[in-house]
């Protein structure tokens, strides 16, 4: 009694009737109107789980701060996003004028049992909440009063620009076919005013594409959008119990400490990892964190352990100078990153990846591919590295400066395409340490060399691999956190082949690559001997 007298009195200095509060308060609105079925096949109240409470205090709190909503949700599986979403678009439409909810699914099925929770709402609310409806289809419900609720599916072109809505739902984006596409079409179909409201969620499918961008925009803060995480041990049903004698290995003793969990949700963990027959796997669909969720999705060629360890050892530049056709410039800031200038007697070497040199043109996922520039030293460290856009014969001439101002470094360049250019530009400007290549027919073992790196299905296997064991070992050398990122997002694609996930790039990738390439074809470097501690003085020994 006390309880429900304390609610009359809060209510009452809120100056709202029951009634009134069905309109304004969502959560009163669904535990006393909305039905669900559970994962046991039972319609019961909707009530919301740790998940959908914290999803929903985040919304009203850009709500009230900007006046709409622009939500990105990453999260774990069967959560209760869409749940909660789809409820919430149904209480505004259902009793507001001239409000229009689409939603937009990844794949058929998806789509039907997204409406089908819909129409359930529907179908179970109290008499005194009921809503008239003017027409009911497979996917579209309308009511009445001039509001209506849509779906449709991302496979579908075009899926999504035709009408306006005031309220959209994106779930699963990351498996989206077409993401980038179908995304820049419906959000233009939902004005930039208040009261509208955009949640995209999905769990994660990789490092790159637009979900990705989203995600890593609104941590970074850019844009409209702000992330909502959610991971996987917030739920209460996430649970097994625990064997007589449970022991936890160094893994599972570091969760416990860091997200304090029970040993029960442990086990639950084991078990769900069994299921799956990989903890990466597990890792992407219940991640533990942001970085968790991305780094053990797709298919990446380097390893995400391997690739984060490296990541830890990375370290801003000393400096980032000018770069040009008439040299390097150290009393000016440009692009031109470096963490060692160099030394007298030391070797270098520079690998480079070459593109049209064009600038990128709106979209960034599909213009505008980088040139690139990795120095590294005779054991393999990353001194310096230069990214950017520039016509590839004014690459020749940048090289030919950077090469001299780095001991006469010697140069790699990936002759494929426009390669070619750069290579013959450091020709005729007669740069003195250009790497060249040998090969040799089989039919008639006539030995051919040809000035730069060329990259085939037989060299390019190696170079990656040979980067991927520097990874393994903790040898990388690498300084530069955005060649760690491509390395991140550089994976096996279907047909065996490696390249940059789609919307992402690998130019750091190659160019680095390259670069330890030309570290192995370096000679090997005298000794002397009296350096050595040997008696007799004055001789040198490789």
């Amino acid at each position: 009694m006390a309880g429900s007298k304390g609610q009359r009195s809060r209510q009452r200095r809120r100056g709202l009737t029951g009634r009134e509060k069905l309109l304004f308060d969502f959560r009163y609105f669904a535990s006393l109107c909305l039905k669900i079925r559970t994962k046991s096949a039972k319609v019961v109240p909707l009530k919301l789980n740790a998940a959908q409470k914290y999803l929903h205090k985040r919304i009203n709190q850009q709500l009230k701060r900007t006046g709409k909503v622009r939500i990105v949700v990453l999260k774990g599986r069967q959560q209760g996003c869409s749940t909660y979403t789809e409820a919430r678009f149904y209480w505004k439409v259902s009793n507001n004028r001239g409000l229009r909810a689409y939603i937009l699914t990844h794949e058929a099925d998806a789509t039907a049992n997204l409406f089908d929770m819909v129409l359930r709402y529907h179908e179970n609310l109290p008499a005194f909440a009921q809503k008239t409806l003017s027409n009911k289809s497979a996917k579209q419900m309308d009511f009445t009063h001039d509001s209506g609720y849509r779906v449709g599916t991302a496979g579908n072109r075009g899926a999504g620009r035709s009408s306006t809505a005031q309220l959209f739902h994106g779930s699963e984006v990351a498996f989206w076919p077409n993401a980038d596409e179908h995304l820049a079409g419906v959000l233009q179909a939902v004005p930039n005013e208040a009261d509208t409201e955009v949640i995209l969620e999905s769990t994660a499918n990789g490092v790159g594409g637009v979900f990705y961008d989203y995600v890593m925009d609104a941590a970074a803060g850019r844009g409209d959008f702000e992330l909502v995480f959610i991971p996987w041990f917030w739920q209460e049903e996430y649970q097994a119990a625990a064997p007589a004698g449970f022991t936890l290995d160094d893994d599972e003793r570091f969760l416990k400490q860091t997200y304090h969990l029970s040993d029960e949700q442990l086990q639950w963990r084991r078990q769900k990892i069994y299921e799956l027959k990989s903890e990466d796997k597990f890792k992407q669909e219940y991640p533990c964190n942001v970085e968790e969720a991305f780094l053990f999705s797709g298919r990446p060629v380097f390893d995400p352990k391997h690739t984060e360890s490296a990541k830890v050892e990375c370290y801003a530049p000393k400096q980032s100078i000018e770069l040009t056709i008439n040299g390097v410039n150290r009393n000016k800031t440009g692009l031109l990153q470096v963490w060692e200038f160099p030394k007298t007697g030391t070797q270098y070497v520079i690998g480079c990846d070459v593109a049209e040199g064009l600038a990128p043109v709106n979209d960034k996922h599909k213009h505008g591919d980088y040139s690139s520039i990795d120095v590294c030293d005779r054991d393999g460290y990353q001194v310096a590295h230069w990214h950017g856009h520039v016509a590839p014969d004014d690459l020749g001439k940048m090289l030919d400066k950077l090469g001299r101002f780095y001991n006469g470094a010697l140069i790699g360049v990936e002759r494929n395409n426009h390669g070619l250019t750069t290579v013959t530009k450091l020709k005729d400007r007669k740069y003195p340490n250009l790497y060249m290549e040998t090969t040799v027919d089989q039919r008639s073992q006539k030995r051919t060399k040809r000035l730069g790196w060329q990259t085939t299905t037989k060299s390019k296997p190696l170079m990656i691999d040979h980067l991927a064991a520097l990874l393994r070992d903790g040898e990388s050398g690498i300084c530069n956190k955005d060649t760690i990122a491509e390395c991140q997002t550089y994976v096996i694609e279907d047909n065996g082949s490696t390249n940059a996930q789609e919307g992402c790039f690998d130019d750091r990738v190659i160019s680095y690559a390259i670069a330890q390439q030309m570290v192995l074809k370096l000679p090997r470097q005298k000794i002397n001997i009296n350096e050595l501690k040997y008696r007799a003085p004055g001789k040198s020994a490789y």
